[in-house]
């Protein structure tokens, strides 16, 4: 999801889309997010770039005596991810169409605002820090949890693999981001106060071990197809890249162990 500036629309956006960030929420499961989330039953909690709402379902059921609530740029997105939370019976949610750098609600709204996938995509990351900051109480978390490496990490090595990889990225840098300074990133949240901020890292579920797995390499392929207007840009042609005569970049990622970190990043906004 990149900001509302990028100039385009998400890089990955399709008609599966949702239905892949529904699958993709299945690989990872809750466990880590919500031991990282660390929430009350009773704490306010935004989920921000929340796509189909899968986090922000998980998120509701944690605080049965509070509230969740989601934001997205994408308004169909919006009307899936309420649907779906309709339909699942849970009544402390809402979710609303925004943007994360304007966010349309009142200071000190939250007790916690949430990100995951989202501020790698975001052009202007310091106004959607700022944003997330100004609709936090005080005393309040900001949490993102964002990935580095994604498929520019792999073994035994390919090296014709790697260099269209690195050739896709490189082409796409201005729209997705790396994990890399969200340390800092927390210390901006925090005031820069020594221990008001926390970096946690585990392999990312949905993007390591990448070979062999069936659901895993779906939903890479489902993103490569999304975005093959992208890559024909970046190839000259639909059917490249190939790492061999008839081989495609997809049939020789599932070949290959991937590795890819997920960042969890932790600020607490000062409380005077």
């Amino acid at each position: 999801m990149p900001d509302k500036d990028a100039g385009s629309a998400y890089l990955i956006d399709s008609d599966d889309e949702m239905t892949r960030l529904e699958r993709q929420a299945a690989i990872y499961g809750t466990s880590d997010d919500l031991a990282h989330l660390a929430l009350r039953p009773t704490d306010n909690v935004l989920d921000a770039g929340c796509g189909a709402g899968a986090i922000t379902r998980t998120i509701a059921r944690a605080v049965a005596q509070g509230h969740a609530t989601g934001l997205d740029r994408e308004s169909r997105y919006i009307e899936y991810a309420a649907q779906r939370a309709l339909a699942d019976g849970i009544s402390n949610i809402a979710f609303h169409t925004g943007h994360v750098t304007e966010l349309p609600f009142e200071a000190a709204r939250f007790d916690v605002v949430w990100s995951k996938h989202l501020l790698q995509w975001v052009r202007d990351r310091d106004q959607a820090l700022r944003e997330f900051v100004r609709v936090t109480r005080p005393a309040g978390r900001v949490i993102a949890a964002n990935f580095d490496g994604f498929l520019l990490q792999h073994f035994p090595e390919d090296q014709r693999l790697q260099a269209d990889v690195s050739r896709w990225f490189d082409a796409a840098r201005n729209r997705p981001g790396s994990a890399a300074g969200w340390a800092a990133a927390a210390c901006a949240v925090s005031g820069r106060r020594p221990g008001r901020y926390q970096v946690d890292t585990i392999p990312d579920r949905a993007f390591s071990g990448l070979g062999g797995d069936p659901e895993r390499t779906w939903n890479v392929q489902v993103q490569m197809d999304a975005s093959m207007g992208f890559s024909e840009k970046v190839f000259g042609s639909r059917d490249a890249p190939r790492t061999t005569p008839g081989d495609s970049l997809i049939d020789s990622m599932t070949r290959v162990h991937f590795h890819c970190t997920m960042f969890y990043v932790e600020g607490r906004v000062p409380d005077g």
